[in-house]
């Protein structure tokens, strides 16, 4: 029987579609180089909780959960009940805080796991009490508004009177800053006066308020006097900055990223001066050119709006996009790249490359946050360094 169809698995072009269209590549030495230096920023006697919400912005929770433990996080912070129970269920022993707070048939469970949901309602609170298991005591954060206008109550007397029963333990008294994010904001020392306001409030209704805490990235940056007990970084853990600023503490700051997004080339081509390429016609090449279809578009993550904006690594060398990005695939002009070819390993940001994400993601009109949790779930997360 003759043979069917047999093809060369060395090629490029076979190997190409062999492996996946695209990968981040997580640091986990780099974390905990980043945990190092917030450490560093805060000192000894502050207590670190490390946000690990929306997957560990996009980097995956459990394996950060779990490094951030080793490098001594004192707290973990989540926005859902169901982020912590994985954090539990896969061996994540440190306090955990649920930002978003629980229903109160979720009571039971949070008892029995040792999670710490926000309450900033006190009509809320009250319900959670009422479900608490005899003679157990559910452990809270209360939430004040200072400023966000978001989650967070206005009345702090009301909220303080509804911790007073033997099922609730208030661990924990916090708020969030608005605007720390812009450098020397005005706002940022008016919130902190008026969180000090807030815990004297609650004390005087008879209310301890356990550990207080402030300051994300941005307000450990703004202000020293934000630190208070505990802090609560996320994306300075991963190793962006959340200010511009030079002036700003985080200048001093050795931070390296944690994540490095990978694609590869799909196809190499050659194209004509005044060309148009992809969509719309967005670029013309001004010159005899060569061409990279990259296997990634804004379908896994990489926005749109960096279309003809940003520059991605090939071989070393930095090649722009080219033309709309579409939906799975990108193009980049690889003209003055030394001999590109199929299968190429591109780096759209991270590593070593120079790309940094929150100078991509101002060029896309966004913030670093979004850039980092957009990155589709589908791709493959591969863990790197001693901690892995």
């Amino acid at each position: 029987m003759a043979d069917l169809c047999l093809y060369n698995l060395a090629s490029p072009l076979v190997a190409a579609f062999m492996i996946p269209r695209a990968v981040c590549s997580i640091d986990l030495d780099a974390l905990t180089h980043n945990f190092g230096e917030v450490r560093r920023l805060v000192g000894p006697e502050v207590r670190i909780c490390c946000v690990v919400k929306a997957q560990a912005y996009g980097h995956g929770a459990v394996p950060i959960g779990r490094t951030l433990a080793r490098a001594g996080a004192h707290a973990l912070a989540v926005t859902s009940f169901d982020e912590a129970r994985e954090l539990r269920d896969t061996g994540v022993d440190l306090p955990i805080l649920i930002l978003s707070g629980i229903e109160p048939s979720l009571v039971t469970e949070a008892v029995r796991l040792d999670l710490f949901p926000v309450v900033w309602d006190a009509a809320q609170l009250r319900a959670l009490a009422a479900e608490a298991p005899t003679g157990q005591r559910l452990g809270v954060h209360l939430k004040f508004d200072t400023g966000m206008r978001r989650l967070g109550a206005d009345d702090a007397t009301d909220l303080a009177e509804a911790a007073l029963t033997g099922a609730i333990s208030v661990e924990g008294t916090l708020s969030h800053l608005a605007c720390a994010d812009e450098p020397r904001h005005a706002s940022v020392e008016a919130q902190l006066e008026d969180f000090r306001a807030i815990l004297r409030t609650i004390e005087a209704a008879g209310v301890r308020p356990g550990i207080r805490h402030l300051a994300n990235s941005a307000g450990m940056l703004a202000d020293a006097r934000t630190h208070l007990d505990m802090v609560r970084p996320g994306l300075l853990l991963y190793g962006c900055h959340p200010q511009t600023d030079g002036r700003s503490p985080g200048s001093a700051l050795d931070l390296r990223p944690v994540m490095e997004f990978k694609t590869k080339i799909l196809h190499v081509k050659d194209a004509p001066s005044g060309a148009g390429v992809g969509y719309g016609w967005t670029f013309e090449t001004r010159r005899p050119s060569r061409l990279a279809v990259l296997a990634i578009g804004y379908g896994q993550g990489y926005p749109r709006a960096l279309s003809n904006r940003a520059e991605v690594s090939v071989r070393g060398h930095r090649a722009p996009v080219v033309g709309a990005i579409s939906m799975d695939h990108t193009t980049i002009d690889v003209t003055d790249v030394p001999d590109p070819r199929i299968g190429d390993e591109v780096t759209l940001w991270g590593g070593t490359s120079g790309i940094d994400a929150g100078d991509l993601a101002t060029k896309a009109g966004t913030i670093s946050y979004e850039l980092l949790t957009r990155v589709s779930r589908d791709i493959p997360r591969q863990y790197e360094g001693r901690n892995a």
